[in-house]
């Protein structure tokens, strides 16, 4: 549940979970060369924490941390070294607007990519990761995650399927991968805008290596399928062949989806949301036993649930999708991000993995847990009695249709904030801007916007029929950014929706060495430097870890000469233990060295004692 998710590849037993930062890590003496995501709904502060789990891991296992605790050193440590790898694709107009700021978010400003399905009237909705792991002298290792849950910090019940695989040295493509590789081939055309080079070529480089990957199946299953839908030339309907009985778990649904699923074979069983359930008329269906998920089991919901559209509005509760068919005497299952709706296998961008095996472990009642099999899922569950018709609510539902299309208009609108510096050089101010003026129906609509580096007292209101659509300054150099948070408020009688979201613009005219300055920022003085120096140099579970900084005094006096002492005691047990380790040191120091304010933010002394230790590191070579 909470900061968790299910395991389909042990059939969903309850009691084993698995974190997504676990599911990171790389494999033993391997290394991250990319990684990358896809989810509908982004939290930053969730993107935030992701490259602590490739950095983090060679100190401490943060898997069940919170991100309120985690190191300030491990983030930047983790950002600098791996979100430049870290490439995530995500519906347009679906980032949600933090709640407060971090400076932070200016590594990740070129990793994240908006973008469009391409059938309008659908959504980008998968929610995978790739992972490309390498080691000098052994083969390309690849991982899958295929998720129901979004990068996001949602207290719900999901599921994850983990898959490792390795790159055989075959000419031709294992035929079955193909529709892995057209779905990360797939990527860049659906990008608002352009990708970086590096960015391009390493998704190109992954969608040919993915069809020649010798995937290792979980145990008990025998064969296993790729189904991307909403992309062109694959097809949307991944539950052809025999189906004697179905378990359908989705969290939202459509009774068009529902018939379709149950026309062949009986017995089936239906799970959902009691609120899902009460939108669709049990009768006629096909199914045989519909079931809910239990409030008991659902847990407190979010304190600021997020007002998103479509079928991510909830925080906790179930959101897990899972098929599974019966087929004599085997069964297969998907599992993935399609709900049971029309839209999901019709119009949106889906990614679903099947898996098959016997029946016995896991078909239907395997899954439930019934009839002596282990636990399932029937210990979360209570039958469901539809309630009385509730009348439909026609104003409301257009009200969020016209939310919802404003949203795509502004999220299509390629904007453009263009900075400009004052005269002085003391702050900057920041235009933002569309390409041409929105064409939108703004009557009755609120519309307001705010860079999320600033409060939001600080919004000022849309000119939607500008091609300017706000300008804010005089801000700080520690404001810029290139996200931009959005409120949308529609008032009609006594009826009212809203909404808040993020989009990215593009950002023209910031200062070249803007990541130095971030950095010098973030490091603020010579202590801050040497507390980052030494957390970089830290031994895998030894002193001067993760737990250990925290204990120096970098306050000054005696506190700072027992810090310099150990920092060279940590640079020689690098360069004799772990030498690659001063390569990151060299890429720092070279940071800081590209500004005058990054150069006095070197510790006293250094020079004396990294060089000599740098040049040795350069005679080793890649050893």
């Amino acid at each position: 549940s909470a900061d968790s998710e299910e395991r389909v590849d042990h059939v969903l037993q309850l009691d084993d979970r698995q974190v997504l930062l676990r599911a990171l890590q790389p494999p033993w003496g391997h290394h991250l060369h990319r990684a990358i995501g896809t989810t509908f709904t982004l939290d930053l502060l969730a993107l935030l924490v992701t490259p602590l789990s490739f950095a983090v891991s060679e100190w401490v296992d943060t898997g069940d941390k919170k991100i309120q605790d985690a190191d300030p050193c491990a983030l930047l440590a983790g950002l600098r070294g791996y979100a430049r790898r870290i490439s995530v694709f995500c519906q347009a107009g679906q980032i949600r607007v933090p709640r407060r700021y971090e400076q932070l978010y200016g590594y990740l400003e070129d990793s994240v990519f908006e973008v469009s399905p391409p059938y309008r009237e659908g959504v980008f909705h998968p929610k995978v990761w790739v992972l490309r792991f390498t080691s000098p002298g052994r083969p390309v290792r690849y991982r899958l995650g295929c998720l129901t849950r979004n990068l996001t910090f949602d207290r719900s019940w999901d599921t994850v399927l983990v898959m490792e695989g390795e790159l055989t040295g075959r000419k031709y493509a294992y035929s079955v991968n193909h529709p892995l590789g057209d779905f990360v081939a797939a990527l860049p055309r659906m990008v608002h805008g352009s990708l970086p080079g590096p960015v391009r070529e390493d998704l190109d480089l992954m969608q040919d290596e993915l069809r020649r990957v010798s995937w290792e199946l979980p145990d008990g299953f025998e064969g296993y399928a790729f189904w991307p839908t909403g992309i062109p030339g694959r097809r949307t309907w991944p539950f052809g062949g025999r189906r004697d009985r179905m378990l359908v778990v989705s969290p939202f649904l459509s009774e068009g989806c529902l018939r379709r699923l149950a026309e062949n074979g009986s017995g089936h069983v239906l799970v959902s949301r009691f609120e899902s359930l009460e939108t669709v008329a049990p009768e006629g269906l096909g199914f045989s036993r519909l079931c809910a998920f239990s409030q008991a089991a659902e847990g407190e919901p979010d304190d600021e649930e997020a007002a998103v559209p479509e079928e991510e509005c909830s925080l906790a509760g179930l959101h897990a999708k899972l098929y599974v068919a019966d087929a004599g005497w085997n069964a297969r299952v998907w599992t993935g991000s399609a709900n049971a709706t029309d839209r999901a296998f019709g119009a949106n961008v889906e990614f679903l993995v099947e898996l098959r095996g016997r029946k016995t472990h896991c078909g239907v009642d395997a899954v439930l847990g019934i009839d002596g099999h282990r636990p399932g899922l029937t210990a979360l569950l209570e039958e469901f009695t539809p309630p009385a018709p509730v009348e439909p609510d026609p104003t409301g539902k257009d009200l969020e249709q016209r939310l919802e299309g404003l949203r795509r208009v502004l999220a299509a609108a390629s904007l453009e904030a263009v900075v400009t510096e004052s005269a002085d050089g003391q702050d900057y101010s920041v235009a933002l801007e569309c390409q041409h003026p929105l064409d939108v129906d703004s009557a009755d609509v609120t519309a307001s916007c705010w860079p999320i580096s600033l409060q939001e007292s600080a919004a000022l209101p849309l000119a939607l029929s500008s091609r300017l659509l706000a300008g804010f300054g005089p801000v700080s150099f520690e404001a810029l950014t290139p996200f931009f948070a959005f409120s949308l408020v529609i008032a009609r009688a006594d009826r009212r929706a809203a909404t808040r979201f993020v989009l990215k613009a593009s950002l023209r005219g910031a200062p070249a060495d803007r990541q130095e300055l971030i950095l010098r920022s973030l490091l603020r003085d010579r202590n801050g430097t040497l507390r980052f120096l030494l957390f970089l140099l830290a031994d895998e579970g030894g002193e001067g870890g993760l737990s250990g900084m925290g204990a120096i005094d970098l306050a000054g006096g005696a506190g700072s000469r027992m810090a310099g002492v150990s920092l060279f005691e940590s640079l020689v047990r690098a360069l004799d233990r772990t030498p690659g380790k001063l390569d990151e040191i060299a890429r720092l120091v070279e940071d800081l060295r590209k500004t005058p304010g990054g150069r006095e933010l070197l510790p006293d002394g250094f020079d004396e004692i990294w060089e000599p230790i740098w040049s040795a590191r350069r005679g080793l070579g890649d050893e």
